[in-house]
């Protein structure tokens, strides 16, 4: 978005503040003083051949917009629909319609709703023109989420550049507000998670002059699909178009974060250095979660001294760690090997009045399983489930196949129909396949088959676990005759006998 005044403003005020950011960093957009009603000299939305003509002097137009101004709530639709309608009737006059009522916004809107059910072909999208009316309508009121939402479905029948060019061109007509460009990228990324068409309206609008605001800006390197795009954009943004005097346009701690946050996703942490610089030169300060994307990329690569060093760094300049600080090195030691230091984090959770979530407990059963120490995991499962929670079927995998490793089978197993009780409990064909080999080398075949048919039952073809499970344990029993028949099959379905191979090494 462009600087705009806080979406709460209104009156006087407000207007004074949008005409002033908007002259200052939308040229090509500006405002008319006279508040937008009337087109200017080679207006192209005052051009009948034009495709963004706006037909204030339609006979429907302002007959619809009288009938929606002049009558009580109860009776205006009604009397709308009455109207006679002319055929065919154009997007110019529905158009108009907005922007005769643009003061009036939640009537705009209704009536937008109106037209696209009642008056338009039901399955041809709607007109582009009608869509950046509306936009503008709900964007100059800070009806944000409408706005998004009728940009949204205009991204799924036009291009970028012709939902751009409409707002262009129609924008100095509504008198609308800077930002509107900033929600039709945002629109693309929440809706349509379109972060190539997202970057070519961020480009439209830095060569039109304009500069998104930092929290969409943001949200675009956080989508973007590389680290070295987000990167990319940022200078694009920030330092390529020469300094930014206007505060409200300059990045902010989010928009660093945002940054760091794509170099980590994408394996690219040897830059963050460049973010960090850059937060440098515009005088941000560290937050919280600046330190926490730092701390996930050393707990990432097991150099937890430098993890704590940051830790300390943080705690020591005064800003006090959260859930996600705690998870991250929690998560950090455990993959360390370091369960101890994990536990006393979890201890420090505690005493700092930091309520963990699930991903703290899930953590520590994974690594009380990494280490062996199955019972220790059972008992954090056991206080996970107390509060309420609920573990992830890749963590459920880790207890049983701990279990199994233990020759606690049967333990595993109750765990897994434990887990299964809950609706929304996928089970994992690496569950399966732990459970199987540990009955198989207990002796248990018959359970372990009944497993096999649950397996498969769950769409889970049986693989080299299952068969090698099966066939040491028939082999146990002196079953030759099962062995023969699963060696035949493995061979059709492409399976290495490695048993049989060890044997004959």
């Amino acid at each position: 978005m462009l600087a705009t005044a806080p979406f709460g403003t209104r009156g006087e005020d407000a207007g004074k503040k949008n005409k002033i950011f908007t002259e200052k960093r939308c040229p090509s957009f500006s405002m008319h003083a006279d508040g937008g009603a009337a087109p200017s000299k080679g207006d192209s939305t005052a051009d009948p051949s034009s495709l963004f003509f706006i037909d204030a002097a339609h006979p429907y137009a302002a007959a619809a917009a009288s009938a929606l101004s002049s009558h009580r709530s109860k009776s205006k639709w009604s009397h709308l629909s009455s109207l006679p309608l002319p055929d065919p009737l154009p997007a110019s006059a529905l158009s108009a319609v907005l922007l005769l009522l643009r003061h009036r916004p939640h009537v705009a809107l209704s009536f937008h709703s109106f037209a696209l059910r009642r008056l338009l072909p039901s399955r041809s999208p709607p007109p582009l023109i009608l869509s950046a009316s509306a936009a503008h309508v709900a964007a100059a009121s800070r009806l944000r989420r409408a706005a998004i939402s009728v940009l949204s479905s205009a991204t799924c029948h036009y291009s970028p550049f012709q939902i751009f060019s409409a707002l262009a061109a129609t924008y100095r007509r509504f008198s609308s507000a800077p930002f509107v460009f900033d929600l039709l990228l945002l629109a693309y990324l929440r809706s349509r998670r379109d972060p190539l068409a997202a970057t070519s309206i961020a480009r439209r609008l830095l060569a039109a002059g304009a500069c998104p605001l930092p929290a969409t800006a943001a949200a675009l390197f956080r989508s973007l699909p590389s680290a070295e795009s987000a990167l990319e954009m940022y200078h694009q943004i920030y330092t390529r178009a020469g300094p930014r005097t206007n505060r409200a346009l300059q990045p902010t701690a989010q928009t660093f974060n945002s940054l760091l946050l794509a170099l980590y996703r994408h394996g690219k942490c040897e830059d963050f250095s460049i973010a960090l610089d850059e937060m440098d030169r515009y005088s941000c300060k560290h937050n919280v979660g600046t330190y926490n994307i730092r701390m996930a990329s050393y707990c990432d690569g097991r150099e937890m001294d430098e993890a704590r060093r940051l830790w300390d760094e943080m705690v020591q300049g005064g800003i006090q760690p959260d859930v996600t600080t705690y998870n991250t090195m929690i998560a950090g030691y455990c993959g360390a090997g370091e369960v101890g230091m994990a536990e006393e984090m979890f201890k420090d959770m505690g005493i700092s009045g930091i309520e963990p979530s699930v991903t703290t407990f899930e953590w520590l059963v994974r690594g009380h399983c990494g280490i062996g120490d199955v019972d220790a995991a059972m008992l954090v499962r056991a206080d996970l489930r107390r509060r309420g929670f609920a573990m992830a079927a890749e963590v459920v995998e880790e207890v049983v196949d701990t279990l199994c490793q233990k020759s606690r089978v049967e333990e595993g197993l109750a765990v897994l129909r434990a887990e299964m009780k809950r609706e929304d409990f996928t089970p994992s064909r690496g569950i399966y396949e732990a459970l199987i080999r540990g009955f198989c080398e207990e002796g248990e075949v018959e359970v372990a088959m009944r497993l096999q048919a649950e397996m498969a039952g769950k769409g889970f073809k049986a693989g080299d676990e299952v068969y090698h499970g099966f066939l040491r344990a028939y082999e146990k029993t002196g079953n030759y005759e099962m062995v023969e028949r699963l060696r035949k099959e493995m061979s059709v379905i492409g399976i290495e006998d490695e048993i049989g191979m060890d044997c004959m090494q």
